[in-house]
């Protein structure tokens, strides 16, 4: 193992996921069906363990449900360091219908936590931070009552003095982004870029913006343009996890910022490529590098 980063998912998901193709409407009997651990931040912990890190996942896992992604995650080598809720996780579905071009997905929003599950968390976070030399938090949270969550977990980091990343939206963005310890790298998509604006704290931001190209704002330094290859995308869910994982990778390697942005843009591109969700492999995303550009900007 190389690195030992904590990644932070507090509304991870179990999707249940059908490969092929479902007739809306009508009973569709399959051969098979397969239970997935996803969300966000499982997603940048698969990536991540699968690239040789050895990383430790926190967040809400309750239930049968949250039992069964325990075990889902722990079979993929990715340590895990969850706190036990009161409510299951969610449990969304996906499968794919033949005249769309993407697999159909059915999510939950969330499910309720505590204010003692909340706590239970910070103080679970502070007992791992002397393990690890990054933190990413990742995803949404599962409850209103978690929305300063972010912001303290920020807090922890910066006395630690370990970087924290932050992907995420909502109101939950909004309080981390506003407090006295911004995150140090920010993920936003286009969208959530212009909904707030509190990003001057960040000192390096990666814009996404669907299939173009990525801006990336990095303070005191400068703006690059970061073009992904051109492909027949096949299922983008995840692509922005798997670019987290890919910077991640690179910043731990100490790889200089082109190197580490080209790979982050390869790693988007080849999940992709694929129906499931992070499950890319260094192959598959040393064949696309080539085709990668990075500008940097005037």
């Amino acid at each position: 193992m190389k690195s030992k980063i904590l990644v932070i998912n507090t509304n991870p998901l179990l999707n249940l996921v059908h490969a092929g193709a479902v007739v809306p409407g009508s009973i569709n009997r399959v051969a098979s069906m397969a239970m997935h651990a996803e969300g966000k931040g499982v997603n940048v912990a698969r990536v991540l363990a699968r690239l040789g890190h050895g990383v430790i996942l926190t967040g809400f896992a309750g239930g049968h449900s949250g039992a069964w992604l325990r075990d889902l995650i722990r079979a993929e080598g990715i340590e895990d360091a969850f706190v036990d809720s009161a409510a299951p996780i969610r449990v969304g579905f996906m499968a794919s219908c033949g005249q769309e071009e993407h697999p159909t997905t059915v999510l939950p929003h969330g499910f309720p936590v505590t204010t003692e599950e909340c706590a239970a968390l910070v103080q679970r976070v502070a007992g791992l931070l002397g393990r690890v030399r990054l933190v990413i938090i990742s995803g949404s949270v599962p409850d209103p009552v978690a929305n300063s969550l972010y912001a303290e977990i920020l807090s922890l980091a910066h006395a630690a003095v370990i970087p924290c990343w932050l992907d995420a939206h909502g109101l939950a963005l909004d309080m981390a982004l506003a407090s006295p310890h911004p995150p140090a790298l920010a993920k936003p998509n286009r969208e959530e870029y212009e909904q707030s604006r509190h990003w001057s704290g960040v000192e390096e931001l990666h814009i996404s913006d669907g299939e173009g190209p990525i801006e990336v704002i990095i303070r005191y330094e400068g703006h690059w343009r970061v073009r992904p290859p051109v492909i027949q995308q096949v299922n983008p869910v995840g692509s922005g996890d798997c670019y987290v994982a890919g910077l991640a990778h690179g910043w731990l390697l100490g790889w200089p910022l082109e190197e580490r942005l080209r790979f982050a843009s390869a790693a988007g591109a080849a999940n992709a490529l694929r129906q499931d969700v992070a499950l890319i492999t260094p192959d598959g995303i040393e064949a696309l590098l080539d085709h990668v550009m990075v500008e940097r900007q005037a």
